[in-house]
């Protein structure tokens, strides 16, 4: 791929090229600042930067030559920085490059090449997976480079060819796809720590038996003395799936609608189960299965079934204290309730600016938010540990229909990483399980009106009864989830509290979530605000 970009030059060799001030200069301040917004993975596009610096330039080897691990800092005028992965590689002019991989010309030691994203280099990728299936340690200008394998690499993995392709559906993450078996996440937000994702995933796979999750294979990590760790990658055995629960669960809810479309008449007749009250599928009218299906209710019980493993598992570990149960104290409350309340004053805020542009029902609930929200911050500061007498564990953090794939009848959980807002050390703060569980019925939420708003673009006269019958479709949904997972959680000892308690627990995280969420509608999708303002009603109501 030809460059049109202007070229920049240097006398010094790619083996030294960050000495070259006057080539680093220009590099941070006309090319990457441009090139990073162009980024998917990159999360500052809205912001100003400030300025661009380069934390470290570390040295990985590749044949015969060498890329560079760049650590940059990206500081915003809005006075907090970012740290961000680009891994960076001198490529031959003639070279075919993804555009995406492109960064710039430059001409080095008079001879013109590209620099760039050294993901997208073949010979790059296939340098990563060695040093980790054969666990080298590279030494670079500070600390180590250190790439571990996990014990689901066999032998014929480590030893045969190696061949590697690059996701072209990047997120926040860039993956890549090692011999149709395994999947090499390289993490480009990068914090002072070890990332909760690879420290669940391994932990999981290692040191416990759920065997619904990808199994751990390995990592990237740079290590330094008296400094905490940085994740770079996580490496994991490539799933078979049909693809995530969203897709699955959505198309169950449209099959259900349409039924209704077609007798619009049923929705009043339908059971209503009560709000967050546990039942087995036995307990639902045999009317009310038929149209949600039975193979539907029983996938709900499987997911359940997988949650309550799942916060089994991480919080088996009896001696370590990262994975070791702990009760509540006030301490955990303060940051709690000092985190919901800075939450709610921003989605507070925002409505107030949005308001106009909400409609009909949305704006109706967004009026109603508004008016009771001194019932919510009392909700909100309500929160009394000395009430509670279950545990908090490491949760999964960030728990919703599309960090679960569906794999013939049954379900794998990924994505361990937490809630993007959130700090690292928020992620990692030991919580309540049922705020997954919280996170998953918030999800089963959208999933339902995400149909909704697409059948009333064609049907608009039958909102009210699409309204009603997803509130039973909801209510039904959240009984049968609830009853499988608190089966299996009690049926395991683990502690998740008496009656009161869970149902107290639920709604509280459940509250928690929809404000969460609402601030992403209201930036991103005002007409979808409608969805975590029914929530909070819900909970308000009921």
């Amino acid at each position: 791929m030809k460059a049109k970009e202007s070229i920049f030059s240097s006398t010094k060799k790619w083996t030294n090229i960050f000495e070259d001030n006057a080539w680093k200069t220009t590099l941070l301040n006309d090319i990457l600042p441009n090139y990073l917004k162009k980024c998917r993975w990159f999360g500052g596009k809205a912001k100003k930067i400030k300025q661009l610096l380069i934390q470290n330039a570390l040295i990985f080897p590749v044949n015969e030559t060498q890329s560079y691990f760049l650590i940059l800092e990206v500081v915003y005028v809005a006075a907090y920085s970012e740290s961000y992965f680009l891994p960076v590689f001198l490529a031959d002019e003639s070279q075919e490059i993804d555009k995406k991989a492109f960064i710039t010309s430059t001409q080095i030691e008079g001879k013109i090449s590209q620099l760039v994203d050294a993901l997208y280099v073949e010979a790059c990728r296939k340098s990563l997976f060695e040093h980790i299936v054969q666990q080298k340690k590279v030494s670079v200008s500070e600390g180590t480079l250190l790439f571990e394998r996990g014990s689901v690499v066999d032998k014929a993995a480590r030893t045969e060819a190696v061949s590697s392709v690059i996701l072209k559906a990047d997120q926040s993450n860039t993956s890549i796809i090692y011999n149709d078996r395994f999947f090499l996440k390289i993490y480009r937000n990068l914090f002072r720590e070890n990332n909760p994702d690879y420290e669940i995933t391994k932990f999981l796979t290692e040191e416990s038996n759920f065997s619904n999750s990808p199994r751990y294979a390995g990592s990237i990590t740079w290590v330094r003395a008296e400094i905490p760790n940085i994740s770079i990658g996580l490496m994991q055995e490539k799933v078979p799936n049909e693809g995530d629960a969203w897709v699955y669960f959505k198309a169950k809810v449209g099959q259900f609608f349409q039924k209704i479309i077609e007798k619009p008449s049923l929705a009043p007749s339908l059971q209503k189960v009560a709000l967050y009250k546990p039942l087995d599928i036995r307990d639902l009218d045999p009317e009310l299965v038929d149209l949600i299906g039975y193979e539907s209710l029983k996938s709900v019980g499987t997911l359940a079934q997988r949650t309550a493993e799942m916060h089994v598992a991480i919080s088996s570990h009896r001696s370590n204290y990262i994975f070791l149960p702990i009760t509540f104290n006030e301490d955990y409350v303060v940051w709690l309730k000092n985190r919901l309340i800075y939450q709610f004053d921003r989605r507070l805020d925002l409505i107030e600016k949005t308001l106009d542009v909400l409609e009909g029902l949305s704006r109706e609930y967004a009026e109603t938010f508004l008016e009771r929200k001194e019932d919510i911050i009392n909700t909100i500061l309500s929160f009394d540990e000395s009430k509670l007498i279950s545990k908090r564990i490491r949760i999964h953090g960030d728990y919703h229909l599309g960090q679960v794939l569906k794999q013939g009848d049954d379900f794998i959980i990924l994505d361990f990483e937490g809630e993007p807002e959130s700090t690292i050390r928020d992620r990692k703060v030991k919580q309540p399980p049922i705020k997954d569980v919280a996170g998953m019925i918030r999800s089963f939420h959208y999933a339902i009106y995400a149909n909704i708003f697409e059948i009333e673009k064609e049907h608009p006269k039958l909102r009210g009864q699409l309204f009603e019958a997803g509130s039973v479709y909801y209510r039904a949904t959240v009984a049968i989830f609830l009853n499988t997972y608190l089966n299996v959680a009690m049926k395991n000892n683990l502690s998740i509290g008496y009656a009161e308690e869970i149902n107290y627990l639920l709604r509280y995280h459940l509250l928690e979530k929809a404000i969460y969420e609402l601030g992403y509608e209201l930036n991103s999708r005002p007409d979808w605000a409608i969805i975590p303002l029914r929530g909070i009603m819900n909970l308000l109501e009921n």
